[in-house]
């Protein structure tokens, strides 16, 4: 165990702040999976009709729900950096580890957009050959789509804290499923709007690699529209971990459930 964690000595106990490097690299290789998994739905179905985004919502939903629980034990099932920023600012991670966190993050998310580029040549990428890439699209200015990723991301980070973190939580082994759920519901909302981020990092390999393969009729946008995918899902972020402070009396229900 302590030959994968940096910055612990030979005998285990700790020589400053220690980093999990498995957990770093169970980030790296679900954000990889995630975005094959979501991504690829854009890719191989387009979302331009009501039933093609029902498939790629899905795919983002379940796609959060196996591997939440696949890597879960290893590093907490991030696989968003919103996520990991609000798991941070409430003080359930180490700010080191959530760097960490993001970086494998987006080396995974290119490391998933670059496989994407194997599997679909230019002519068969059905999202407009950008391979999944949030664009804000037509009829939507910048004000709309950032509060539409406030309140998506807010809307899965208050549910990954009060399934996944909260002691007072019901929900045990389960809140994976209420996760991916939650991840499905957004993208409901958000798939005809922006293609629905809710997840910087998810947003960051296929925008970048798109724009390195740069397929001729490619749809345009991705680059540009890049920073509203960060901005907005991390205020979100930032909003659920300020509400969990004011929802901070459960220690006290659970104390005194103790007393009874």
């Amino acid at each position: 165990m302590v030959a994968f964690k940096w910055g612990a000595k030979a005998d285990g106990e700790a020589a400053g702040p220690v980093i999990d490097l498995k957990a770093a690299a169970a980030e790296f290789i679900a954000m990889t999976l995630f975005v094959i998994i979501g991504c690829g739905a854009a890719c191989a179905n387009g979302a331009s009709d009501s039933s093609n985004r029902l498939q790629v919502a899905l795919a983002f939903g379940m796609g959060i729900l196996v591997l939440a629980y696949a890597v879960g034990h290893h590093s907490g099932g991030q696989i968003n950096c919103a996520v990991t920023l609000s798991l941070v600012l409430g003080g359930k991670l180490a700010w080191y580890q959530g760097l960490t966190n993001l970086f494998a993050q987006l080396l995974g998310s290119m490391a998933g957009a670059g496989l994407l580029c194997v599997m679909f040549p230019c002519a068969k990428d059905m999202s407009g050959m950008t391979l999944g890439t949030n664009i804000i699209a037509d009829g939507f200015d910048v004000g709309n789509i950032l509060m539409a990723e406030i309140l998506g991301t807010f809307i899965l980070c208050f549910v990954v804290w009060e399934t996944a973190v909260s002691a007072a939580s019901s929900s045990g082994k389960n809140a994976c499923i209420a996760i991916g759920f939650a991840v499905f519901l957004a993208h409901v909302i958000l798939l005809p709007m922006d293609g629905c981020s809710i997840n910087p990092t998810r947003s960051f390999g296929p925008a970048m690699v798109s724009a390195i393969r740069d397929c001729p009729g490619m749809s345009t946008g991705g680059l540009e529209d890049l920073w509203v995918m960060w901005v907005g899902p991390l205020l979100g972020a930032i909003l659920a971990a300020g509400v969990q402070f004011l929802l901070k009396p459960e220690a006290k229900q659970l104390e005194m459930e103790d007393k009874v």
